[in-house]
């Protein structure tokens, strides 16, 4: 088969007769540039694609025809790459059309030289890409929307991050009036909440503008918005572009947030979306808080009626308690409280107010504290309606005040009678937490507190002297401890003053003391003393630690005017087990006499008075086990503080005094360091002192002649000592039982009925078990074999929780039974 013919060149003619066509009419521009940017050549393509005539061009500098920005880079950075490299290539340049507009193009630059000469020029490609940098800025301006986009997102994401933390919903308008300035640029961010009972919008926020209130009926952007539940914009005016969102939960509107903008703005449909998922967000937030607001309005109504209920049960006397009462409510509940109360046909007004209480009494016939800039005049008309709306058991609003300021009665009803009327006035500085059936409640239990005091007013002497009182009338008896006591008044006709102290038993097994010191004298010091002495007992007898005593003091003074910075050492022994568990308020330390050392003051367990802020937030105790036969020393510092003298010096004074008369009485130890203390000074303050003496354990002894007519007597007589020390019946005929069975076995079988032969008893009780000792120096013999006898060791092993009988020189009966029933 023939080879095919080699292909040869087949000719195909051109519309170009000559390079210069092809260079004139080619599908992109040519420029030849001397050294200096003047154009030499330029090709009809670049002259059609700029408009320009060649005569236009030629002889011109090429950066003329540049915009500014070009003209820059030409300088700045095209120049200089060209005569280091000696070309570029796509670079982007922009070139001035003609008739002003710009041209996008892309050149390649080359820098050409006759090696002969030495002379050069540019030749500069010029490519059309108008196209490509439309295609870039739409690519651009996608990437701006989105990051735009992104931010508003991350806005919206940190609304509603704050939103969560917020608890009052007047403070939710601040991260939404943000998220709008920062999403979406709005020049003005207002929120308007809906109040559904008046179908009205109101401006909310602190600093709200005065704007008028919006209904549901308006013909505004707002109300409409609430009426579609979605995002509304309005036509746009020259003064007025806006954007109005509800907000939204549930189907529910509870308000809108309108954002202005300034004139000329446009608002973008990404926008509204955005808006209608800040309408939700916050819709949800502001929904939440709601919701936690009303719980912690309710759960304050609630602490807040308790605390009411606890205060007046404290107060002695109607008069006491109305007084507590209105104080109470000003200024949580009002600028202005005042009780009437209807008094065996007559009445008698009640009022206080903060902050002035000038003359007050006991009395419930006269005003016992001022109102704002004096007594708030009651006319006639007021009073009708008072005693009016106290029949009918209603709420009425009455002009109670002057310069048209009006009031609030409520009616104090007790056991289905009108019995008083309380009065409120001005604004409650608590307004958002209260509500009337809140008020109805309130009056209800201060009516019945106040008819329950009254109900006992007979009484009220008696509760009267008690708070005043100062010493201690009763005394714990037990043989474990002892206590001492010395008062000593500044002033010989004083009555009453305010160093005060106690002791008594906080459980069967301990027992507390306590010296305190409350600031200043005379009844209302003795009356703050009195409740706080009260109040003292009644915690440590519920078994509260000496720091969880302290800590519910400070509660406590803060209802007290003279309570404030009240000082107090209390101290609480473990009879069983000698543990020492101690704390003070600002008070001097405890000075601790050990039987066999050198007398210590107990600086742990330290804290500042009642009542102050610091203190009450860390309040401290110290503990130790302290040896029995040791002293305790409570005392007040007008023992230890004299005119012109350190304290430390005054203290160092009674551990000298205390190691002086260490060998005296309990008794009469307190009395001689009184006296030491208070020889060469005394007088200008009150002498407070109490001593403790933690005794041994108790001990049973006795020596029971060998007789079998003996055991009676010493049955009688342990059977006594039991109960002296508290052990339950119960448990006490186990143990003479027990104690009985071992003598007569001592007797029979230890001494075979030697009258002359004497039984050792011994009864012990520490640490909550009684320990019982039955001893003979006889020689033992074991009974003879009988049905019925041998039943003795049985009976004492059941009755006892453990049994041993030593056998030696004599007969040593050991037993031991846990005191279950008492707690020592």
């Amino acid at each position: 088969m023939a080879e095919p013919p080699p292909p040869t060149e087949s000719f195909v003619p051109l519309l170009e007769e000559s390079a210069e066509d092809l260079y004139e009419g080619a599908p992109c521009g040519y420029l030849s540039v001397l050294p200096d940017g003047t154009v030499a050549r330029v090709n009809q393509t670049l002259l059609d694609w700029t408009g320009y005539q060649r005569a236009d061009l030629l002889g011109r500098r090429v950066q003329s025809f540049y915009t500014i920005g070009s003209r820059i880079f030409h300088e700045t950075h095209l120049g200089p790459l060209l005569h280091m490299q000696g070309e570029v290539r796509g670079v982007a340049i922009e070139f001035r059309r003609a008739d002003g507009s710009r041209l996008d193009t892309l050149v390649n630059a080359v820098l050409r030289q006759n090696p002969g000469t030495g002379s050069s020029v540019l030749r500069m490609t010029v490519f059309d890409a108008t196209d490509r940098r439309s295609y870039e800025r739409e690519l651009l301006d996608e990437r701006r929307r989105a990051e735009r986009n992104a931010a508003r997102i991350r806005v919206l994401q940190d609304m509603v991050a704050r939103c969560a933390s917020i608890d009052r919903a007047v403070d939710i308008v601040a991260p939404i009036v943000a998220a709008g300035t920062a999403a979406f640029e709005a020049s003005t961010t207002v929120v308007r909440l809906l109040d559904p009972e008046e179908s009205v919008l109101t401006v909310a926020g602190p600093g709200a503008p005065a704007t008028a209130s919006i209904l549901l009926a308006d013909p505004v952007a707002e109300a409409h918005a609430v009426r579609v539940g979605d995002v509304v914009v309005p036509e746009p005016t020259p003064a007025d572009v806006r954007a109005v969102t509800p907000l939204v939960v549930d189907d529910r509107v509870l308000g809108t947030v309108s954002f202005g903008f300034p004139p000329g703005r446009r608002i973008a449909a990404d926008e509204v979306e955005l808006m209608r998922t800040v309408g939700r967000q916050a819709g949800q937030a502001l929904e939440r808080v709601r919701l936690h607001e009303e719980t912690a309005r309710r759960a304050w109504q609630s602490a807040f009626l308790a605390r009411l209920s606890r205060d007046l049960d404290e107060a002695v006397g109607s008069a006491d308690r109305a007084r507590r009462l209105v104080n109470l409510l000003v200024p949580e509940l009002a600028e202005y409280a005042q009780v009437e109360m209807v008094r065996e046909e007559q009445t008698g007004w009640l009022s206080a107010s903060v902050p002035d209480a000038r003359g007050a009494t006991d009395s419930a016939d006269e005003v016992i504290a001022c109102g704002l800039r004096g007594t708030w005049p009651t006319r006639e008309e007021v009073v009708a309606t008072v005693r009016a709306a106290a029949r009918s058991g209603q709420v009425a609003t009455v002009p109670a005040a002057p310069h048209g300021r009006r009031g609030l009665v409520l009616p104090l009803r007790a056991r289905s009678a009108a019995i008083g009327t309380l009065l409120l006035v001005g604004e409650a500085a608590e307004r958002s937490r209260v509500d009337q059936d809140f008020l109805l409640d309130l009056a209800d239990r201060a009516g019945l507190a106040l008819d329950n005091a009254r109900l006992a007013e007979q009484d009220r002497e008696i509760a009267r002297t008690l708070q005043r009182s100062l010493l201690v009338t009763e005394r714990p008896t037990d043989s474990r401890f002892h206590v001492a006591t010395v008062y000593r008044p500044a002033v010989e006709t004083l009555e009453v003053g305010g160093d005060w102290y106690d002791a008594f038993t906080t459980s069967t097994g301990s027992v507390g003391v306590v010296v305190g010191d409350v600031v200043g004298r005379g009844i209302r010091a003795a009356s703050a003393m009195g409740q706080l002495r009260s109040a003292v007992r009644a915690l440590a007898k519920a078994q509260c630690s000496p720091a969880t005593v302290l800590k519910h003091m400070d509660d406590f003074v803060a209802t007290l005017e003279v309570g404030q910075m009240t000082t107090l050492a209390y101290a609480e022994l473990a009879l069983d087990t000698g543990m020492l568990r101690y704390a003070c308020a600002g008070h001097p330390p405890p000075l601790l006499l050990p039987p066999d050392a050198a007398p210590r003051f107990l600086w742990e367990g330290r804290s500042g008075p009642l009542g102050t802020h610091t203190a009450s937030r860390a309040r401290r105790e110290a503990e130790l086990t302290v040896p029995r036969g040791s002293r305790l020393l409570l005392y007040t510092d007008g023992l230890v503080e004299r005119r012109g003298e350190r304290i430390d010096q005054g203290l160092d004074r009674l551990a000298d005094a205390v190691e002086v008369h260490r060998k005296s009485p309990l008794a009469a130890l307190a009395e001689q360091l009184s006296d030491a203390m208070l020889d060469s000074e005394g007088g200008h303050d009150d002498t407070c002192l109490l001593a403790l003496a933690f005794a041994g354990a108790p001990l049973f002894r006795a020596a029971v002649p060998a007789r079998m007519s003996r055991l009676r007597p010493l049955r009688a007589e342990l059977h006594e000592w039991l109960a002296g020390h508290q052990v339950p019946e119960s448990e006490r005929y186990g143990i003479v039982l027990a104690c009985s069975e071992a003598v007569a076995n001592a007797i029979e079988h230890g001494y075979q009925g030697d009258p002359s032969a004497v039984v050792s008893v011994t009864v012990t009780i520490d640490g909550g078990f009684l320990d019982l000792r039955v001893s003979d120096t006889g020689r033992w013999r074991a009974p003879m074999a009988s049905a019925d006898r041998g039943r003795g060791m049985a009976l004492m092993g059941r009755v006892m929780d453990d049994l041993v009988v030593d056998r030696g020189a004599g007969t040593n009966v050991l037993m031991r039974r846990e005191l279950r029933g008492t707690g020592r």
